[in-house]
């Protein structure tokens, strides 16, 4: 048996269960157009079928096929991550595709009413106007991508959710209207140096580890050796190290941070 089976899909290049999906598929096209046939009105039915497939083929495809690799290639040009935190962006373009495909196919299934096609037949049959559909279709598309937009964002925080508890001890000893600039991270992705609008924290190798504070008045220069993978603080008052070296795999943008805001120097 096992043999016969290989050799089908030797021959055939699928297994044999999708031969007779697709030979099922044929009957029932064959038996939809031998009943079509009989009917008075097949050569109109088989004009909006010929114009239905020419206009999906040679026109919406390439129309939104060029719309979703467009799209595509600007997600692809979002950074992999945010500058300032380092938080794992979500791509956008599943979120974006499903509600645009959502709203092309109801478009297309309610376009008669949209277009109010056949006003006066569907007012005789129904004692109803076709009015409503369009503003009805406007609130489906925009339910559909409201409804993706949550998605979205409930999985933009699922993604920065690590960040945000490594980052806790920072954000307790932030100060009112301090803000986080700049992030520089230690070898296994943990928070190693915080760059804010105040000062500079840094984080010792203890376990757990502990967090100190340096106002950027009371810093000299912060340098990065790249070849000893280690951040270097200078400070220039007395009451604290002369110099505080944080091992770093990745300092980001945070030296020019500290840099700039060295050259500023705020109050503390």
């Amino acid at each position: 048996m096992h043999t016969v089976i290989a050799r089908i899909r030797s021959f055939y290049g699928q297994r044999p269960l999708h031969l007779l999906v697709l030979l099922g598929c044929f009957a029932l096209a064959g038996y939809a157009a031998l009943h079509a046939a009989t009917d008075p009105a097949w050569p109109i039915m088989l004009a909006w079928f010929l114009a239905a497939v020419i206009g999906h083929d040679l026109v919406l495809f390439p129309l939104y096929a060029l719309a979703d690799r467009s799209l595509a290639a600007l997600t692809r040009r979002l950074p992999a991550r945010r500058a300032a935190t380092r938080t794992p962006l979500v791509s956008p373009l599943n979120y974006l595709r499903v509600p645009a495909l959502g709203v092309g196919l109801t478009f297309l299934l309610f376009l008669p009413g949209i277009i109010e096609q056949g006003a006066p037949t569907y007012l005789a049959a129904t004692g109803q106007t076709q009015q409503p559909y369009l503003a009805r279709w406007l609130l489906l598309s925009a339910a559909m991508f409201g409804v993706s937009a949550v998605a979205y964002t409930l999985a933009l925080r699922r993604a920065s959710a690590p960040s945000r508890r490594a980052l806790a001890p920072v954000r307790a000893m932030l100060g009112h209207g301090e803000r986080i600039l700049a992030i520089g991270y230690q070898v296994l992705g943990q928070a190693g140096a915080v760059a804010s609008t105040r000062a500079l924290y840094y984080s010792t190798g203890e376990q757990p580890p502990r967090w100190h504070r340096i106002g950027w008045n009371q810093l000299a220069e912060v340098q990065w050796l790249k070849d000893r993978g280690v951040l270097v603080a200078r400070g220039i008052d007395t009451a604290h190290p002369q110099q505080r070296e944080v091992p770093l795999a990745d300092p980001g943008n945070l030296v020019e941070s500290a840099r700039s805001l060295i050259a500023a120097r705020p109050s503390t």
